[in-house]
């Protein structure tokens, strides 16, 4: 038998209809606690296994688009993966474990509305008290899958262009994707009211898209929705053409004054600041914990998996444990501490987290700031 959830009260920062904006959770103390402790590790130590603090979850690896610059998902990659989903009791079981080590969870996929029992999942989470529940979708399902709402502290929708036609093209997808898409943002822009929750677009930049993330950035400032941008990457690089583009800096440049000025940017000035340049920075993958729609541990992250030179892999089926740490704990004991000096990804979900360890203090002044409008 399924064990009981803890049992909670209506959550305080929900709102209703009328009401003001979703609030920003606070930080939480556990989460506040292990970044610390990760970055005196990473100051006063050679240890470079931090602490989890967030897990991201691909509940499916199945995707109902072929967005052009994915490298790892798609309709015509991963067709077969469709028939690999945990059946429900299963998935919650990897939520499970997932909270008795971190209270912030991240829900992707593939398209992670193709899940069946997305909503059950969500509400299941919710009920566990994760701090934060974050959910990224393209959007296309969004409307069938309402009930999902209500549960979650950030929705990410991808949205890379304003031009229909254009980003038809770029999905790969039917005439009038791109323009029902666009439409949903609008439509779950108006309803953060309702739900509680915070809307963030997600904007891909490739080189020849750099004008158009512009306009998509001034989108969300004029609809009060986030704005989040990851530069096209190639085999876990970033694209040459964005590392060489003046218009891509300037773009960057664009973004930081927006955030200067108050709107509604995700990404930290530390990370923003990097992408300008794409330094070399130590990373710190573990902070991120990554589990398959299997329910597979990958450590200490994806790229390194993938690699197959016995420096990462799958090392743990949550489905066979019931603490994350134990789970963990035989993952360092198989594979070891991640590489010195390993920049094998660029984007925001490990080189972020990576840099604000390696910056404590901007860190902690990146959360007052994000929390003052509270």
């Amino acid at each position: 038998m399924e064990p009981r959830p803890p049992q909670e009260a209506a959550h305080p920062d929900r709102t209703g209809p009328g009401s003001a904006p979703a609030r920003r959770r606070p930080l939480g103390l556990r989460t506040l606690r292990g970044f610390v402790r990760n970055a005196l590790r990473a100051r006063c130590t050679t240890n470079r296994v931090m602490e989890p603090l967030v897990a991201t979850y691909h509940v499916t690896s199945y995707c109902n688009l072929n967005c052009t610059y994915c490298e790892d998902f798609g309709l015509d990659r991963n067709r077969h993966m469709r028939r690999a989903l945990l059946p429900l009791p299963q998935a919650k079981h990897v939520v499970r474990v997932l909270r008795t080590g971190v209270e912030n969870l991240i829900l992707t996929g593939g398209e992670t509305l193709l899940h069946p029992g997305i909503e059950d999942l969500v509400a299941y989470a919710a009920r566990l008290r994760f701090r934060s529940i974050s959910l990224i979708t393209n959007g296309v399902l969004l409307p069938e899958r309402e009930r999902v709402l209500p549960h979650l502290s950030r929705l990410v929708i991808s949205l890379d262009s304003l031009d229909p036609e254009a980003w038809d093209r770029v999905l790969a997808a039917r005439s009038g994707t791109a323009a029902r898409i666009i439409a949903t943002v609008e439509r779950y822009a108006r309803l953060q009211r309702v739900h509680g929750y915070r809307l963030v677009v997600n904007c891909v930049v490739m080189p020849d898209t750099v004008a158009a993330a512009h306009e998509v950035l001034r989108f969300c400032v004029a609809h009060g929705v986030g704005f989040s941008m990851s530069p096209q990457g190639l085999d876990d690089q970033p694209h040459a053409g964005l590392v060489a583009s003046p218009a891509y800096r300037a773009l960057v440049r664009e973004v930081m004054r927006h955030k200067r000025a108050g709107a509604d940017v995700v990404g930290s000035a530390v990370y923003l600041e990097h992408m300008l340049s794409f330094a070399e920075f130590q990373c710190y993958p573990t902070v991120n914990v990554r589990v398959l729609q299997n329910g597979d541990l990958v450590y200490p992250c994806r790229p390194i998996a993938d690699r197959r030179d016995g420096r990462g892999g799958v090392a743990a089926s949550l489905l066979e444990f019931e603490r994350l740490a134990d789970a963990f704990a035989a993952a360092v004991r198989r594979y070891g501490a991640p590489p010195e000096g390993c920049r094998s990804c660029f984007q925001q979900c490990f080189a972020e987290p990576s840099l604000l360890i390696s910056h404590p203090l901007r860190a902690l002044a990146e959360v007052a700031r994000y929390h003052a409008p509270a």
